[in-house]
């Protein structure tokens, strides 16, 4: 059964529901909007701006005309026959007379008539076009005694005319003008500016779609990386954080990206402290069961050894106190297995409480502890204090167990007449000049065989040479764990048979 995922990666529509597509869709629309808002209002404006231009000329000619048909004697000689015509009209039954010479334009169409629409006269331009005059004497004048008045006029719409209706009294009676000039021209104008914006707004809607389209993708391009990446990321295999590229993270979605890049990061850290724990368990579990089965052997031998038969209560007594010594170094080995699984999984550095410790308090009480066991063991027990007081911020428990840990071995390996010495100084690292802690334990005791200096911080893992000293070979590696977890590091230098030294180096307290 397929997923929801799958199945709608499948679909040929899927594109339709993202947000790119959406995102543009609504861009577009919008965009598309504004510019059929804009092309209506040019349209418009063009179509205003040449009625306006087209009736102002038309007011100009009406208002002339009307001068002449009044009896105005201005430029009398162009425009005598017009008021010949209109002095001499007796009756609608007598045909109109023409006058050249009264407009500039042949294109301009002059008309003048009665209120009951009988032509009083009519410019040659207008008489020639018998069509085109019809269509003004169809036109109801009657409506037009109010005052000027502008109107469309023509036989069909290919020939259209804007058309001026003004009243005038001429020869004592009133007259009506009607002036009109072929609209066709501006139709033409008009529709080719129709056109234009036709195809401009499409075209303008797409390009700019386009570019949306792009633009949006580019900006959700670290999301989908960023989705392909973490559909391809499993559980036990995080290849590494998924960081977006610089110049995504300025924006809005850059955060965003930043935000599950911080996040994928956290849930890498938490399933990989998961991975450290379960491993550590794991490995706690073999090495106790590696440890434990030794001991634990030891004493039930004892034990059916000395219930197979009645005994003396010396011998009771005897194998009572072996019990309890195998007792007490598994304790020590479970312990020690405690430790170092916390350690596994990063819970040390949240132990206990971090304060200022005196390293040279710590070591001389340390020296001062192993005095009485050095002694059986004819070992001798030196503490070499610094000239200054040397502090470091750390857990005083885990210290003193290190420092435990390094001087026990150190008697533990030397040979009777043997010097174990403890020092403690400040120093400047070699590598940055920073302020250093350095603990030093030396002994002359028996050495460590260079083949064998890698191992000796690997837990379980003790040389030959040692293997006849009691131990689990747990405490080097627990030293290690608690330098590591105080910023600190352990250091070795030994020779076979002429003793070993171990070098602790932590930073200082600030």
């Amino acid at each position: 059964m397929s997923s929801p995922n799958k199945s709608r990666r499948a679909s040929p529509f899927a594109w339709m529901r993202s947000l790119r597509f959406r995102l543009t869709l609504w861009y577009g629309g919008a965009l598309a909007a504004i510019l059929c808002a804009g092309a209506l209002c040019v349209y418009v404006g063009a179509k205003h701006a040449l009625l306006s231009e087209t009736d102002a000329f038309l007011t100009l000619e009406a208002q002339r005309t009307a001068y002449v048909a009044e009896g105005d004697q201005r430029d009398a000689g162009d425009y005598t026959e017009l008021r010949e015509a209109v002095s001499s009209f007796q009756g609608s039954g007598q045909s109109p007379r023409s006058f050249p010479g009264l407009l500039r334009f042949d294109s301009v169409y002059v008309r003048l008539a009665t209120p009951k629409n009988a032509t009083v006269a009519v410019s040659p331009s207008l008489s020639s076009h018998p069509d085109l005059q019809d269509s003004l004497n169809e036109m109801n004048v009657s409506n037009f005694k109010g005052g000027r008045h502008f109107a469309f006029s023509g036989p069909d719409e290919e020939r259209m005319l804007r058309v001026i209706v003004a009243p005038v009294e001429a020869a004592g009676r009133p007259l009506l003008i009607q002036i009109a000039v072929p609209w066709d021209h501006d139709t033409d104008v008009l529709e080719q500016l129709g056109y234009v914006l036709m195809i401009a707004v499409p075209a303008l809607t797409f390009a700019a779609s386009l570019g949306g389209w792009a633009l949006v993708g580019r900006t959700l391009r670290p999301i989908q990386r960023i989705a392909t990446e973490a559909e391809q990321l499993e559980i036990d295999n995080f290849s590494g954080p998924l960081l977006p590229a610089p110049s995504e993270t300025d924006s809005e979605v850059g955060n965003l990206v930043a935000t599950l890049n911080r996040m994928t990061i956290r849930l890498h850290k938490a399933f990989e402290a998961k991975q450290r724990f379960a491993e550590a368990q794991q490995r706690f579990a073999a090495d106790a069961s590696h440890e434990l089965r030794t001991p634990l052997t030891v004493l039930r031998g004892e034990m059916e050894l000395t219930l197979s038969r009645p005994r003396a209560e010396e011998e009771y007594i005897a194998t009572l106190g072996s019990a309890l010594e195998e007792i007490q170094q598994m304790t020590h080995i479970v312990e020690s297995l405690s430790f170092l699984a916390r350690t596994d999984t990063g819970h040390i550095e949240n132990e206990g409480a971090r304060v200022p410790v005196d390293l040279q308090s710590l070591c001389e009480r340390t020296s001062a502890h192993f005095e009485r066991e050095a002694e059986a063991h004819g070992v001798t027990v030196s503490f070499l204090p610094s000239p200054e007081p040397v502090r470091v911020t750390g857990d005083p428990v885990q210290l003193r167990q290190l420092l435990d840990n390094l001087v026990d071995n150190a008697v533990k390996y030397s040979r009777s007449g043997d010097l174990v010495t403890i020092s403690v100084s400040g120093e400047r690292a070699p590598s940055d000049g920073a302020a250093e802690a350095v603990i030093t334990v030396s002994d002359m005791g028996i050495g460590i065989a260079p083949e064998d200096l890698p191992h000796i911080f690997d837990r379980f893992w003790r040389a030959d040479s040692a293997r006849s000293a009691p131990g689990s070979g747990l405490g080097l590696a627990i030293c290690a764990r608690i330098a590591e977890a105080h910023g600190g590091r352990l250091a070795v230098q030994s020779e076979l048979g002429s003793g070993t030294q171990i070098t602790l180096r932590i930073p200082v307290a600030g």
